[in-house]
This record gives structure tokens, sequence and C-alpha cells, in this order.
């Protein structure tokens, strides 16, 4: 058996495992987010979800047409990046689907001549492929959970609740932390509706470094929400403000 067909057979396996993860973290973010409603978007917008979809629906066809399932996941992709234009670190990640897609396409094309005599035991295949998707599985509960699952249930300490402050350029922002979770106060002249402070990440989110500690979040009198993912530095509560999806750096002195 030549050292390429047992390449190809290594690469096949490996574009057939990680295309599915790949696939699985789509569908992970389609989820969490809610898929949109491309009636109601920008033309341009509108073919950019549709084109990541062709990516996840070629990444997992792959596994009954490899050649056909690859072709359609790598033109898809590079429809979606002309149609974002994006640039720099985004567009080196979205080159990884597409590194994928041009794999099957060729195992394929070494492959597709016979059966294959030989193959990467499946054991292997099968300790790696469920390692991988299980830490694919807790990165992407991390990065879509609101709060992520396995997070425990916050009961604020003596330290935490109070009144904390911040200025915000030409406003301020007031949280009071009751015992219960529960938060009251205010922003600039916006009062707090419904505000409740959580763990923002489980014991994962924690040893991967991902996201805050803690997380504000609530509704505004004038019908604004609002979420403030926060860390407690020393004496304060440092993160950032996202205020009509706008971000404001927060830095909280309890008061």
């Amino acid at each position: 058996m030549s050292a390429t067909w047992r390449a190809a057979v290594i690469g096949r396996w490996t574009a057939r495992i990680a295309g599915t993860l790949m696939a699985l973290f789509f569908l992970a973010f389609f989820i969490g987010e809610g898929f949109p409603n491309i009636f109601r978007l920008p033309w341009r917008e509108s073919l950019s979800v549709l084109a990541l979809s062709a990516v996840v629906a070629g990444l997992l066809l792959a596994w009954i047409w490899e050649g056909l399932g690859g072709a359609l996941a790598v033109v898809a992709m590079v429809a979606f990046m002309l149609l974002i234009g994006m640039r720099g670190v985004a567009s080196g990640l979205l080159l990884v689907p597409t590194a994928i897609g041009l794999l099957h396409v060729v195992c394929w094309w070494r492959l597709r001549s016979a059966g294959v005599g030989w193959e990467v035991p499946r054991k292997i295949l099968i300790v790696v492929g469920l390692a991988v998707g299980v830490f694919i599985l807790l990165c992407a509960n991390e990065a879509f959970g609101m709060p992520p699952l396995m997070t425990p249930v916050l009961h604020p300490s003596p330290n935490m609740v109070g009144t904390w402050e911040a200025k915000l350029g030409t406003m301020d922002a007031v949280f009071t932390i009751n015992p219960d979770a529960s938060v009251t106060g205010r922003i600039g002249d916006a009062t707090l509706i419904n505000g409740r402070v959580i763990y923002n990440r489980s014991w994962f989110g924690k040893l991967m470094h991902c996201r805050t500690d803690y997380l504000i979040m609530g509704k505004l009198s004038r019908g604004d929400h609002f979420t403030a993912p926060l860390t407690m530095t020393g004496v304060g509560l440092e993160g950032a403000l996202f205020l009509s999806r706008k971000p404001f750096g927060l830095k909280l002195r309890k008061q």
C-alpha cells in the first residue's frame, strides 16, 4: 500500500471528524443565536446566511458523497468570505472549513479508483473523535450559553452585596446587588427593571480563561436591554457594559 494511499485514508477520516465538529459548531451558533429571517435581511446578509448553511450541508454531505460535499463546502465558504469581506484573524479562522473541504476533495480524488485496503483503527478514531467532540461542545456551551450549562447558582458574598457606582463619560451607572442576586439601580436617568447577577462561566470556562466571572443583566425603564460582564479585581468589579449593543468600559467601585 503506497504512502500517499495511507495518507489519503488518514486525511479522509481527519476531514470527516473535523468537518462534523465544525458543522456542530456552526449549528450551535445558529441554535444559540437563533436562525435569522433571511427575508427581512439585506440581500448581502441573506446570501451570507445561505452560504454558511451550505458550508454546514457540504461538510455533513461529505460523509456520503465526499467529493461533492467537499467542493460544496469550499465554494460556499469562499462565497461567504467574499460577501462579508472579512480580513485578518477572522478570515484566517474561516479558512479552516475551507481547508477541510479541500482535504475531502483531495482524498476523494486519490481514493476514488478502488476500495480502501487499509484503514485507521476505528477505536483510535472513536476515542479521538469523542474527545475532540466533547471539547468543542464545551467551548460552544461557554460561547453561546446564557449562562452556560453546569454554571452554579450565584449566592452573592457579603463583599459583593451593596451599591456599586461607575462613571460612563457623560452619565453614571449605579448597581445595588442584593443578597438574593437581584440588582436594582440605574444607568444615567433610566431605572433598572428585573436586574440580576449570575455566574457568567462554568468550571470549564474558568479553566480556559473564557468570559468573565459574573454577568449583570436586565432591562431599563426606557426599554433598552443591557448586559455587564464583570470580574472581581481587588476592591472593584471591572468589565464592560453593553447598552443597545454599544460597549462601554466599566469600573465599578463599592460605596
